[in-house]
C-alpha cells in the first residue's frame, strides 16, 4: 500500500509539472490565437464599414441626382401645364375670333363695294359727258372690283385658319398627354427616390450594428488579459495544490513503508 501511494504520488507530481509547464504556455498560445482571430474579425469590420460608408454615399449621390431629375421633369410638366391655356387661347383667337372678324370684314367690304359701284358708275357718267374732262375718271381696276377682290382674297383665311385651329388642338392634346404622362414619370421617381431612401436606412442600420460589433471587439479585446492572467494565476494555483496533495500521498506512503 506504500508502494501504491508513493507511485500515486509520484504521477500526480509528474501530472502537476506538466499542467504548469504545459498549461501556462497552452493558455498563452489560445491568448495570441484568440487576439489573432478578434484582429481578423475587427479588420473585416473595419472593411465592412468602410464598404457601407462607400454605399451609403453612392446612395446619397443617387438620391440627389433623382431629386434633380424630378424636379426637372415636374417643372417640364408644369411648364406644359402652363402652355395648354395659352394654346388653347390662341386656338380660339385662330379658329373663331379671327374668321368672325374676317367675315365681318367682308360684310364691311360688300357694303363699301356696293358704294363704290354707285361712285364708279357716277363718276363714269360724268366723265362720259365731258363734265370733268375726257377720260378724267378711267381707271384700269373699278374701285368695286378692287374691293371685290380684297374679298375675295379673304375668302382662303377661314378654312386655312381652321386647319390651324385642328393642328392646335391635335398638340393641345397630345401636350396634355406629355403633361400626363410627364407627372407619371415624375411619380415613378419619386418612387425610386423612396426607395434609395428605404435603402440608405437600412444602410444606417448596418452601420450601427458594424459599430456595436467594433466596440464589443474592443471591449473583448481589452478583456482578455484580465481573464487569461486570472486563468494563468488559477492553472498555478490549481497546480501547486494538486502538487502539494501529491506531496502529501507520497509522505503518507512513505510512512507506511516505515512501519514495522
Amino acid at each position: 500500500m506504500g508502494f501504491l501511494l508513493i507511485g500515486a504520488g509520484c504521477v500526480g507530481l509528474v501530472i502537476s509539472l506538466a499542467g504548469f509547464f504545459i498549461g501556462l504556455p497552452a493558455i498563452g498560445a489560445a491568448e495570441e490565437d484568440i487576439n489573432s482571430r478578434i484582429a481578423d474579425l475587427d479588420q473585416a469590420l473595419i472593411a465592412a464599414a468602410d464598404g457601407l460608408t462607400v454605399a451609403d454615399a453612392s446612395f446619397t449621390n443617387a438620391s440627389e441626382t433623382i431629386i434633380a431629375i424630378e424636379t426637372t421633369v415636374r417643372s417640364s410638366g408644369q411648364a406644359i401645364s402652363d402652355t395648354l391655356p395659352t394654346l388653347d387661347r390662341i386656338g380660339t383667337l385662330v379658329g373663331v375670333e379671327i374668321p368672325r372678324t374676317i367675315r365681318s370684314t367682308q360684310q364691311t367690304l360688300e357694303s363699301a363695294r356696293e358704294t363704290a359701284r354707285v361712285a364708279d358708275t357716277v363718276l363714269g357718267a360724268i366723265s362720259r359727258i365731258g363734265l370733268l374732262g375726257a377720260n378724267t375718271y378711267n381707271p384700269d381696276v373699278p374701285l368695286n372690283q378692287a374691293i371685290q377682290q380684297v374679298s375675295d382674297s379673304l375668302d382662303p383665311l377661314p378654312a386655312s385658319l381652321s386647319i390651324m385651329r385642328d393642328r392646335l388642338a391635335v398638340t393641345g392634346a397630345n401636350l396634355r398627354q406629355l403633361g400626363t404622362n410627364t407627372e407619371a414619370v415624375a411619380e415613378n421617381i419619386a418612387a425610386i427616390n423612396d426607395s434609395f431612401r428605404d435603402a440608405r436606412q437600412v444602410i444606417n442600420h448596418y452601420q450601427t450594428l458594424v459599430a456595436d460589433l467594433q466596440a464589443d471587439l474592443a471591449a473583448l479585446r481589452a478583456a482578455l488579459p484580465v481573464w487569461f492572467g486570472a486563468a494563468r494565476v488559477l492553472l498555478a494555483l490549481l497546480a501547486v495544490w494538486f502538487a502539494l496533495a501529491q506531496i502529501a500521498l507520497f509522505a503518507q506512503g512513505l510512512m507506511l513503508l516505515r512501519q514495522p
